[in-house]
């Protein structure tokens, strides 16, 4: 059995999908409890989840951040398996089943994540690596998407078209399925990520405890990739450089961190603003120019 834990922030119709696809459909059957934890959303995405046995739902007074409302839905699982699922995704109809016969069958993986289709069908992007301070400078810089045939992404893994299984650093958080004893190992996300970053550094924290993490590109569900923050570009960016700066200062040495810190509030404003340039975006500058001022503090 499974319990789902899904973290809502304003997602609109896409929490009506993404649970209409579990409890109408054969994926029920595999799940014990569904779990929506609800990040103080000012829409109506919460009204209109449909009344079920299974359902439970938490609503905060204020936005906690993904990684602590992650973790209130950890804590009330006791199935034997935990899937983490955006509320822009859905499920196929025997989503979970495949899942669950595919863990049974490995019982040396952790974590797995399952090809994610758009909505046209087509593959997205939803594995990473471990990144390097060294990477992580190719990508601030720009030189990454420049010369990618011979800089690889720092994280994303874009130079892959993940047509086949294999064993990965991480898998996205919008289909992370874990088998409970995950938490047990090593506990669950650091609450000091407010968003992104927590997934990464959880699945290093696993492989640094000898835990794997497996790609299965023949178990398949639907990530619109229609982020709840997608309205909101400058925060956004401003919480993705802020998390990567702490995720750094966590894991890497002191000298790699300084290449990061220093990148980040140097380098990488330049080359982004260069690169809207080029593009033509220029209606973007103005997000990039209030994320810095964020991260700067004024």
């Amino acid at each position: 059995m499974v319990d789902i834990v899904i973290v809502n922030w304003n997602a609109g119709d896409l929490l009506k999908k993404c649970v209409d696809s579990i409890i109408h459909s054969e994926n029920l059957f595999s799940v014990n409890k569904v779990i929506i934890v609800d990040n103080n959303s000012i829409d109506s995405s919460i009204r209109e989840v449909p009344l079920h046995s299974k359902i439970r739902i938490i609503q905060n007074r204020e936005n906690l951040g993904f990684a602590k409302a992650c973790n209130q839905g950890f804590a009330c699982c006791f199935a034997p398996y935990v899937l983490l699922l955006n509320p822009d995704t859905q499920l196929k109809t025997n989503t979970l089943l495949q899942c669950l016969q595919f863990m049974e069958s490995k019982p040396v993986i952790d974590i797995l994540g399952c090809q994610l289709l758009n909505d046209t069908g087509a593959v997205t992007v939803s594995c990473a690596r471990f990144p390097t301070a060294g990477r992580l400078f190719m990508d601030a810089t720009g030189i990454s998407r420049i010369a990618p045939g011979y800089f690889k992404p720092a994280i994303l893994m874009t130079d892959w078209n993940h047509g086949e299984s294999r064993y990965v650093d991480q898998v996205m958080g919008a289909f992370m399925f874990m088998r409970s004893d995950v938490f047990e190992k090593i506990g669950y996300f650091d609450e000091r990520y407010f968003v992104y970053y927590e997934e990464l550094d959880y699945s290093l924290k696993l492989a640094k405890a000898g835990g794997k993490i497996y790609y299965n590109a023949d178990i398949q569900a639907i990530h619109s990739g229609m982020g709840t923050t997608e309205a909101v570009k400058a925060f956004r960016l401003y919480l993705n450089l802020q998390s990567r700066l702490k995720y750094a200062k966590k894991n890497f040495t002191q000298p790699a961190y300084l290449l990061v810190f220093a990148t980040t509030y140097s380098v990488e404003f330049i080359s982004r603003f260069v690169f809207l340039i080029l593009k033509r975006k220029t209606s973007e500058i103005k997000d990039l120019t209030k994320a810095y001022r964020l991260l700067l503090g004024f």
